[in-house]
Order: structure tokens, then sequence, then C-alpha cells
């Protein structure tokens, strides 16, 4: 596998870069974000340019309504970055997947105006005019302080309007990890649930509140707008000789606490029917910790407030927790202050610090910026970087054994610097006089690459120059490094079919050289994802407990369509073989069989659902009366004869000129007078208008689109909420909106969905 590879170059960086789950790269620079997408290509090769395209966000810009003017205030409140800075970005971090569209995930940026709003697309994912500021999280928190302002001491402000200015900007953020699956993991874009979307935010009134979004997506159409409600917040103590009734020195109002500079939410560990997890927090003089606790829609926070002696983490960091949960629920967890590096094993269950390993950083002074785990061996280690480091600095930490140890060979994001700082070098005639800024590091979603961000700067004159030839550099570098003919290796995790991609054809281009796979490969490759995939017997179980129900509601049905089609393992295996397929073998017809395969047992299984579901409406009956057809015409093929369509069934007819549409091609739908439609992948429908459609982003196969199905359903469904009317008593739902709603990927490869 190639070391690393130079990808993309923009305006200078300002704060962070992010890998999302979906695969897309997050860059905040000086005004606005970047988004960057891989190759979609399988010819593509790494030193093409083009195949990486990006897309910018102007987060900075706020209409009036979202951002009103503020006059300046008095000088106890008084805050340089919400009444007179630019709005650039500061910090930006990816949500887990599942609460923006297609299960997608959605982009938290805070600004420098101390406002934190969530992107996201609208469902076009590579067009920049798709996405949007769906939502401001600082009116949540305006809701939610301005009705207990009085019972909410502070001892920063006392009047009311400088209280409520205080509480409603934001100063930090994180995101509540994905909750863990309680059978083996590692399910291809789709879970059987999906968690309630949190996110903990950090006021200017020294408060922590948790914030709970809802989107249409999380609320299955239910909401047609993204909203934020705080569940609940919690208080940070300052330190006695931190609090200051009339600061009147400098030195005074930089030593009084005022917020928390930095906070990290642990991932998530399973005791009884609760999770925990601990939430980390920096004051100006230490760390703190909560446990947080959460089941079905509550979120709970622990008493007590643990601190963590003899760290300090003012004008330092960062903070990273380990993605990987020891036996027994603990939890580990990085941080760097301004002389050393500190992990910490914790205990989930009540924060406390159960064991606890340092090592220095070579004497820097500037600030450590950047940090991201590596577990592609057997023991973990931690990527660092300060913001001016130099190059025998040391950048990657071996934590075993309860250790910490330098490594003393650079690791290959850190050489590709070098070949950077040189050819900066040789382009101005510098002579050597260079040096690195690194920005930011992002682990890949199989955490088999890592992400720099880094700026080149002269060091012994000064820089000039229009801001339109600054430039930020965006390498891609190996963690795993395989040679001609190395076997791939997968981790055992959940993980989406884009970064799946993505982490194949890195091996294709090193390990075989690009050339295309045989089927011998292509089997291995899929055995050994089948083997880390989810194999339980729920599916049976599920499906023998839904033969007794005559009524069922909506999340249940769904939950009950994932277990027994779409998780169901020959359905899971031919869609690896698919997948893998597109990627190793893509001038192949490998994908025919098991495309048909899944086509089949989709079309076997729909009408085998209770009766009120499969005809509970005329759009579902329609679609079952497709799902015969479809078993009949393979049966027929495979038996060797004519079609023979089942005189009960109805038939398409063209939207042009109403003739009839014969079931002749799973893929296309040709009406006798020749006009020739695509044919939805689910309902086997014919998609005959424009925009009622979406496409797998990998495989291209379309689909009707959720807002289309709806539609259909709209007068069945109306006013019920979950499957529940308003009197409380149990309603049918719609078979086509649940079909739909449980295949939240696509069924044949596992492409999360466009359009």
């Amino acid at each position: 596998m190639s070391d690393a590879t130079t990808i993309a170059c923009w305006p200078a960086c300002v704060d962070a870069i992010d890998w999302s789950h979906d695969g897309i790269i997050a860059l905040a620079s000086e005004e606005q974000v970047e988004l960057l997408f891989p190759q979609t290509k399988s010819n593509d090769t790494e030193h093409d340019f083009s195949s990486w395209h990006h897309i910018p966000l102007s987060v900075s810009w706020f209409t009036p309504a979202e951002l009103p003017e503020k006059e300046a205030g008095p000088v106890s409140i008084y805050s340089i970055g919400e009444e007179v800075s630019t709005s650039a970005p500061i910090s930006i971090a990816w949500s887990p997947p599942g609460v923006a569209k297609h299960r997608r995930c959605a982009l938290g940026v805070l600004t420098s105006s101390l406002v934190f709003s969530v992107w996201a697309s609208e469902g076009k994912v590579d067009d920049g005019t798709s996405w949007k500021r769906k939502l401001i999280i600082n009116d949540a928190l305006v809701e939610y302080f301005s009705g207990n302002l009085s019972e909410i001491e502070s001892s920063l402000a006392h009047e009311t309007s400088e209280k409520m200015c205080l509480r409603a900007r934001v100063r930090c953020f994180a995101w509540a990890p994905p909750l863990p699956s309680l059978e083996p993991s590692a399910i291809i874009g789709t879970q059987t649930t999906w968690g309630q979307p949190i996110v903990a935010v950090a006021n200017d009134d020294n408060h922590i509140a948790f914030v709970a979004i809802d989107s249409p997506t999380t609320t299955l159409g239910a909401e047609e707008e993204w909203s934020g409600e705080v569940l609940n917040h919690f208080s940070i103590t300052p330190d006695s000789e931190n609090v200051f009734a009339e600061p009147d020195t400098f030195d005074e109002i930089m030593q009084q606490q005022r917020h928390i500079s930095q906070m990290a939410w642990s991932p998530w560990t399973v005791q009884g029917d609760w999770y925990h997890s601990v939430l980390v927090y920096a004051t100006n003089e230490d760390v703190r910790a909560r446990v947080v606790t959460y089941s079905g829609e509550t979120i709970g926070i622990g008493d007590d407030e643990v601190i963590y002696p003899n760290i300090k983490l003012r004008y330092a960091g960062p903070m990273k927790w380990s993605s990987k949960v020891e036996d027994g629920g603990n939890v580990t967890l990085a941080l760097f202050t301004l002389s050393s590096a500190v992990v910490l094993k914790i205990s989930a269950g009540d924060a406390t610090i159960l064991a606890r390993t340092e090592h220095n950083l070579d004497g820097r002074w500037d600030e450590m910026s950047a940090a991201a785990w590596d577990y592609t061996a057997p023991d973990a280690s931690i990527h660092f970087s300060s913001l001016q480091a130099k190059l025998n600095h040391t950048s990657q930490f071996q934590h075993s054994d309860g250790s910490l140890m330098a490594i003393s060979n650079q690791p290959h994001w850190r050489e590709q610097l070098w070949d950077t700082q040189a050819l900066f070098s040789a382009q101005h005639e510098l002579q050597g006089y260079v040096r690195t800024k690194v920005w930011g590091l992002s682990t890949s979603p199989l955490g088999d690459f890592i992400a720099a961000c880094s700026t080149v700067h002269p060091t012994d004159m000064i820089e000039y120059g229009p801001p339109n030839e600054r430039r930020t550099t965006i390498t891609i570098s190996g963690l795993r490094h395989y040679g001609k003919d190395s076997k791939l290796e997968i981790p055992v995790q959940n993980f989406s079919a884009e970064g799946l991609v993505f982490s194949l054809r890195k091996w294709v281009e090193s390990a075989r050289d690009g050339n295309e796979a045989n089927h011998t490969v292509i089997d291995e490759v899929t055995n050994q994802l089948l083997r880390i995939h989810w194999k339980s017997s729920a599916a049976q179980d599920s499906e023998e407990a839904m033969s007794s129900l005559s009524v069922v509601d909506l999340w249940s049905l769904i939950t009950h369509i994932k277990l027994t089609f779409f998780l169901k393992l020959q359905n899971i295996n031919d869609r690896l073989h698919i997948l893998v397929s597109q990627v190793l073998a893509p001038s192949s017809h490998a994908t025919f069989l098991p495309r048909t395969l899944i086509a089949y047992r989709l079309a076997t299984f729909i009408p085998s659902l209770p009766p009120v579901l499969t005809h509970g409406t005329p759009f579902s009956a329609e679609i079952v009366a497709h799902c015969r057809r479809v078993v009949g015409l393979l049966n027929a093929a495979m038996a060797g004869g004519d079609v023979a369509p089942a005189p009960t069934e109805p038939c398409d007819t063209c939207d042009f000129c109403s003739a009839e549409i014969p079931m002749e091609d799973l893929e296309t739908a040709t009406c006798q007078n020749g006009h020739e439609f695509s044919r939805c992948g689910l309902s086997f429908l014919a998609i005959q208008r424009p925009r009622i459609s979406k496409a797998c982003a990998l495989c291209k196969t379309p689909y009707l689109s959720d807002e289309f199905v709806g539609l259909q359903e709209e007068g069945i469904e109306k006013g019920i909420e979950r499957g529940h009317s308003e009197e409380g008593s149990m309603q049918p739902v719609s078979l086509a909106r649940a079909l739909f709603a449980a295949c939240d990927v696509c069924i044949y490869c596992g492409g999360k969905f466009t359009g």
C-alpha cells in the first residue's frame, strides 16, 4: 500500500479535520467548511486528483433571523467571539450515522460567534446546494434555560438578561457515540435500531447540557423539520479561588472559571438494561468526569463529579477516547498537556481511574493539535502532533501492558510531511528553512488510513502573499502496509459499505497491482467479511412470533423486516458478494446471480406477511402483486418456460399511453408501445415520473423515494405516530412505509442512498 497520498489543497486551515462513518472528510478552513469525497470509480488511481472532489459549505453565513446583531455587553459578560467575530468555523465533528437523510451522518459546526449548528444534506451528498443548516442548538438552550433562570444560580452574572446571554453561548460540544450492538457487530450500513442522537454542549456559564436531536429521518416522517430539545444539564462548580465577585485585574479575569474548554464522550458500555459512558471535560485547572447513562429515551447523569488530579489542559489538548471497550466495561482516554501525554484506564461504571501512564513530549512547548488512535497492530498506538512539531519530535506512542513507549520510526503520514517541506523549500528557494503546522488527524471508517491536515511556512522570513495562495494539504496515509499478494485485513466493527469500498480499492491497488480479482479471491474476501457479520437466531424467533400477529406497530414491523429479510444470512452473503465483486472485478458479470437471488427472496418474503399488512392499502397491495409477478417470472425462467402472468393480479400500465407493462425484466419496465422505465429495486414498480426516486450511491440501483411512498400512504398514516392513533389504540400500519424504512441502505450491495 502506498505510504501516503496528497489529495487536496485549500486555503489555510483554522482548526480541524474529521472523517465520517459515511466516508466523507470534513475540513474547517478560514471561512468555510470543505467536504471531501473519495474516489467512486474502480479504475481511479490515488494520483488522480480529479477523483477527489470537494464541496464548500458557507457555514459562516447566517441570516439576520439566525444570528441577530448583538450590541456590546458589560465587561462581566463581554465576548469578542459573539459580538464582533466573523463566525469562522473553529470546531467540526460528524455525528454517528442515522440522523440525516438516508441514515447518513450530520455535521456539527461551531463558529467563533459561539453558535453551534447542525448541517445535513437533503439527499444528494455530492451536490453543494443540497447541504443546508438544519438546526441551531443555541435556540434549544434559550428555550430550556429561559424557564429556569431563577432556579439555577450563576457565579458570573446576576441580571436575568446577562444570565441568559451566557447560557445561550456554546464553547464546545461532543456527540454521543453510537450505541453498541448487543450481538456480534459489523452489520454493513444498517442497524436493527437507531439510538436517539444526542449532543453535549458547554455554555459560558459553566453548564453542560444534553440536547436530543430529531429529524424527519429519526421520526420516520412524523416531523417535517429538525428540532432540538435539552433533556438534562448539570453545573460545574468552580474552585473557590477561581470565583471573583468583581474581577478587577486582567489576571483575575483570566483566572476566573467561565466555561469548559474541551469535552470528550467515551464509547457506550452495556450494563444490564442501561448503557453507560463517561463524559470528560476540562476546566481552567483540572479535568473532570461524569457518568452518563441511557435507556430508551431517558438519559441520566451521575450525581458525583470525579476530578482527575494533576492534569491541566488549559491552552493544551486534545482529549481522545479509544474506540475499544475492554472486558468489564473499561474505557481508555488519551490526554495531552503542555509537557506530557497521559493515558487513563477508566471504569465506565463510576468514572474512576483504574490505571494511569505518562510520557514526556520531547520538551516541546507548542500546543498539541492532533491525536488519533491506531489499532492496526496487536498493541494499540497513538499518533499525535503539536502545531509546530519538528521533524525529530516523537509522533507515535505504543500503548501496551499499562505503559507508553515512544516509537522511534516516524509514521508514514509524518514522512509525507517531510516530502512536502522539501518540495516547498525547493519551489521557493528557502534552503530548508521551512516548517510544517499540523492542524488535525483523523482515521478512516475502518481505521486503516489516517488523514492529516497541514500547512507549510518559511522560518527565516516574513510570510507574505495573497490569501488565495495559502494552502492546506490533506494527505491520506495507509496504516496497514500491504505488499504484493498480501491478505486483506478487516476489523470486527460496524462500518459502512462506502468505508469498506475505499479500503478494498486501496488493497487492490497495492496488493494486486490494480488487476481484477478472480472468483477465488472474491469468495475469500466475501467469506472473510461474512465471518465477522451478525449470525443470530433472532431472525427465526422473530419470524415465528410474527406469524401469530395480525396487527403490529410501525417500529416492530421495521425490526421484523430487518431480521427476517434484510439481515438473513443468505442475503448478507449475496450482498457482500455483490459489493466485493463491484470493487475487485467490476467488468465481470459476477453480480447477476446474487442480485437475482436477493430479488427472488424479497418477492417471496413480502406476500408471506399477514394479509392485514399486505392488503392494508392499495399501494401495499400493488407491491405484493408485483412481487408475485416477479416470483412467476423467475420460476418460469428457472423451469425454462414462458412467463404466464396470473390473471387475478393487476398489471402496470404506462402513464404515457396506458399500454400494459409486462413483467419481463427485474431492472427495466417496457410497455407494449416501447416506452421504457427503470424498475424500483425494492417494490419492482416502474418509476415513470421524474423526481420520485433515489438511487444507491454505489451500484446505482434506483428505488422509489421515501417522500413518494409517504404520499401514497398519506391518508392511512396521517395523524398516526409510531403506529398509534391519538386515542392510543393500535392501528394497522403501512407495509410500504415499513418496507422502505427498514431497507435504509441498498438491499443489493449495502450502499447508502442519494437523491
